[in-house]
């Protein structure tokens, strides 16, 4: 009996640290484990920092998260947490930094504004964003010299924005209204898209703002904006785990291939327009880039939807030619070969000039959190990963990510990733 009892008492604990295991060295677990795996353990705040230390993107964003989930407004942070959240501000996942930087809002952290302000030297438009929407908290002292650079900035959204910042702070109409500018984003192409004149009016308004800062540039000094030293002391490299996968003509291909050059891996899939829209300016960057990028172009054609049917949604371009639509899909799973022939019909449609690899069992695509399209993972010589975010990109940018991924990462990790506020 006594024997029984030991091995009742003891299971438990056995199966938890078997199945902790399991999850840390998984490189693609469902995000849902990794949740209740922090709820359930003993002390949450280890557990969550045990996952964030893992290095992998699946891991520390559901850290990140779980976080930002049991934070309160006006909470203090818990010292053994904030470097973690200070480092996230920095991180190369822009998901994790959005995260990281509604935690030090919820908490009015005194680092907020200069993290920030970090953002605004992106060259990702969407981060740049990101942080003119943080700047929100800021005083007029601190704030208007830190935007009055983003009136050159090519995007006129992100003038726009900071002009109404500017306005808040200072009282001052520089004459632009969001409204002029129209939607930012086509839903469809999932590119920023603005109306006629959008352009004029934002550098008009710029000009009046920045006539303005003339006359008024002495009440406004430079005030000094501190990143904590630990935001950038504590970031540690992230590593993707190596795959494996098929490209179009049954040959494998692994990542760990092309070690000594860039790459950049693309998640699509072949009925998503905004990966579609994307595709030219990835053409282009193969062509601008043949010794020193190599770009996978990963297809999720075979994860399943909703209802757990694999390659039940038709291409952009058999919608086109009356092959049916996204929202209506045949509740059934393709046949592998079919999605193949699919996949293969939008390469040759698109004239994609780089690799295409299948993810028959979306392995890849959790493990760099693919689900979402499409999703960017740029990884640099060394094997590290220097970039990764959702949502279609300007050939621009992605010259200005290659470009920055090609460098070495500081020694003393004391520049920021971007380098530029003003890439078009």
């Amino acid at each position: 009996m006594m024997i029984v009892a030991g091995v009742l008492v003891f299971r438990t604990p056995l199966q938890r640290q078997i199945r902790e295991r399991g999850i840390f060295a998984n490189d693609g677990p469902d995000p849902g484990l990794v949740e209740q795996l922090i709820e359930d353990a003993v002390d949450p705040r280890s557990a969550l920092l045990a996952v964030w230390n893992t290095g992998k993107l699946v891991h520390r964003e559901v850290a990140i998260r779980s976080l930002a989930r049991v934070m309160r407004a006006g909470q203090a942070l818990p010292p053994e947490l904030e470097s973690l959240v200070l480092t996230g501000a920095l991180d190369p996942d822009v998901n994790v930094r959005e995260s990281a930087l509604d935690i030090l809002s919820q908490c009015n952290h005194p680092a907020l504004v200069a993290l920030a302000a970090e953002q605004l030297k992106d060259m990702d438009q969407q981060v740049r964003l990101l942080g003119l929407n943080q700047l929100k908290r800021a005083t007029a002292a601190e704030g208007v010299p830190t935007v009055i650079p983003l009136l050159a900035d090519a995007d006129p959204l992100i003038i726009t924005l900071t002009l109404k910042l500017l306005e808040n702070w200072t009282g001052e109409s520089f004459g632009v209204k969001l409204l002029e500018i129209g939607l930012p984003e086509n839903q469809k192409s999932g590119l920023m898209e603005y109306r006629a004149g959008s352009y004029e009016k934002a550098r008009d308004g710029a000009a009046r703002a920045k006539a303005w800062w003339v006359l008024h540039r002495g009440e406004y000094p430079q005030v000094p904006l501190q990143v904590p030293t630990a935001a950038w002391s504590m970031r540690r490299p992230v590593l993707p785990g190596d795959f494996q996968l098929r490209d179009l003509g049954g040959n494998r291909t692994r990542l760990s291939d092309f070690r000594g050059k860039v790459v950049l891996i693309n998640f699509w899939t072949t009925w998503c327009p905004a990966c579609m829209s994307e595709i030219p300016d990835l053409v282009a960057l193969e062509n601008e880039h043949v010794t020193n990028l190599v770009i996978l172009g990963v297809s999720l054609d075979c994860a399943p939807d909703g209802h757990g049917y694999f390659g039940s949604y038709a291409s952009v371009e058999d919608q086109r030619n009356g092959g049916g639509d996204h929202d209506g899909r045949e509740t059934k799973t393709v046949p592998l070969k079919e999605i193949r022939e699919k996949v293969a019909r939008s390469v040759k449609a698109r004239g994609i000039n780089y690799a295409i690899l299948l993810d028959e069992r979306n392995e890849v695509g959790g493990q760099f959190n693919g689900g979402e399209l499409p999703t960017t993972v740029i990884v640099d010589a060394g094997g590290k990963v220097r970039r990764r975010f959702l949502g279609a990109r300007r050939l621009a940018v992605f010259e200005a990510m290659v470009a920055e991924a090609s460098q070495p990462t500081p020694a003393a990790q004391a520049v920021a990733f971007g380098q530029s506020a003003h890439t078009p």
